[in-house]
């Protein structure tokens, strides 16, 4: 079953936004990738709360949107008001409500890793699929080599907490990424040309240790849902005495580059 993101509408844009122009920058870098245009339709896996969507309006009228969470696909209203609305289907991405050959493209970003059935969602993206239309997973990630981010060097630290507590692995699974090949692999047994790019790079917006911490021990992340009170609540007050005893310049606001890096499929 997928993550279902209804308890984080209140908290969702704000933590998971982007500076001004980064989503029109990656709507161009779609554009320049598949070969797509104004005219072209597209569906988007995990819409969520319109934050990718809100670039291809109003100038892009064929867009659709699915998503397992309701109350995130209400919070697209508050963005797109006084203009079109794009179609929006609660659906599961392994069985959507569309005929054979309905899209262009099918993108979705961020979302991938929540899907612990993804090869279904790639063999239903490939069903709606025109001939010659492209499916496109993309995540964001740090470019090799660079700084990890306040938010990286938090999650590494409470994954180490939450194995300290007897959590294992499967606890504290953060999905499938680009990184791992196995996602190519697949599209490519699927009889699909598969290619990874690096779309665009962008400057995240600023955030602290202590802003990161803070959002951990609200629950703010899917990856925890599932781990008892208990477990979580121990687990933050161990991470906020690390912050408190050992975390170097935990105050520092830092914006780190990142990469929309993408999975382009074409059968």
């Amino acid at each position: 079953m997928p993550v279902n993101y209804d308890n984080a509408v209140d908290f969702y844009d704000a933590t998971r936004g982007y500076r001004d122009g980064v989503v029109e920058r990656y709507r161009d870098a779609l554009f320049d990738l598949t070969g797509a245009d104004d005219s072209a339709s597209i569906l988007e896996l995990g819409i969520g709360s319109g934050l990718i969507a809100r670039a291809f309006y109003p100038a892009l009228q064929r867009y659709v949107g699915i998503d397992y969470s309701l109350d995130m696909m209400r919070l697209i209203r508050g963005k797109l008001a006084g203009g079109p609305l794009p179609l929006l289907t609660q659906a599961d991405a392994r069985y959507l409500p569309f005929a054979p050959a309905s899209f262009d493209i099918a993108h979705a970003v961020r979302v991938f890793h929540h899907l612990p059935n993804w090869p279904e969602c790639i063999d239903e993206a490939r069903r709606l699929l025109r001939p010659g239309g492209a499916l496109v997973i993309v995540e964001n990630i740090p470019p090799a080599g660079a700084d990890p981010p306040p938010w990286g060097i938090v999650q590494d630290k409470w994954d180490d907490i939450l194995r300290g507590l007897g959590v294992g692995d499967d606890g504290i699974g953060h999905g499938i990424w680009l990184t791992d090949e196995s996602m190519s692999e697949y599209i490519r047994s699927t009889g699909a040309a598969a290619k990874t790019v690096d779309l665009l790079r962008y400057r995240e917006k600023p955030v602290s240790p202590r802003i990161m911490v803070e959002r951990r021990a609200a629950g703010m992340f899917s990856s925890d849902w599932s781990l008892p009170e208990t477990i979580h609540r121990a687990a933050a007050r161990a991470l906020q005495d690390w912050l408190e005893r050992e975390c170097e310049a935990p105050d520092d606001m830092v914006e780190r580059e990142m990469l929309f890096r993408a999975v382009i499929a074409r059968w």
